[in-house]
């Protein structure tokens, strides 16, 4: 009887593991494929579509952020937090038609996906990834 309680509350964590997991993969796939709208958007030097990537890609953030700070991860909330602000700035500074600074801020948000990638993501012989 004790076995089959442990079971079940092992499978119970399991559960709300890939659960919370999956809440922060898809978040993930949303960030992925605007980025790569977001950076055609600078190198056209599209304000309106630029600012709408942004804007769109920086939503994601609080839900990834959240993910870190449930899991007490400082340097995740970090990672988040500065991707968040700069996907900001950036929508501003493309309203503005300030593409130097679009593009700072493009290299942040890359960097700061990269570190968060290798400190938290692990890619496994299939090519999928996993949380670190």
């Amino acid at each position: 009887m004790l076995m089959k309680k442990l079971l079940a509350v092992s499978l119970l964590a399991a559960l709300a593991f890939a659960q919370d997991h999956a809440a922060l993969r898809q978040a993930m796939k949303t960030a992925g494929s605007s980025f790569g709208s977001l950076r055609k958007s600078v190198d056209a030097k599209d304000g309106a579509a630029t600012a709408d990537a942004a804007e769109k890609l920086a939503s994601v953030f609080p839900a990834v952020r959240a993910h870190f700070e449930e899991h007490k991860m400082q340097d995740g909330i970090d990672f988040a937090s500065t991707a968040e602000k700069s996907l900001k700035a950036l929508a501003e500074a493309a309203k503005a038609g300030d593409w130097d600074k679009a593009s700072a801020e493009l290299k942040t948000i890359g960097g700061t996906c990269q570190g968060c990638h290798a400190a938290h993501r692990e890619k496994l012989p299939d090519g999928t990834y996993k949380m670190k």
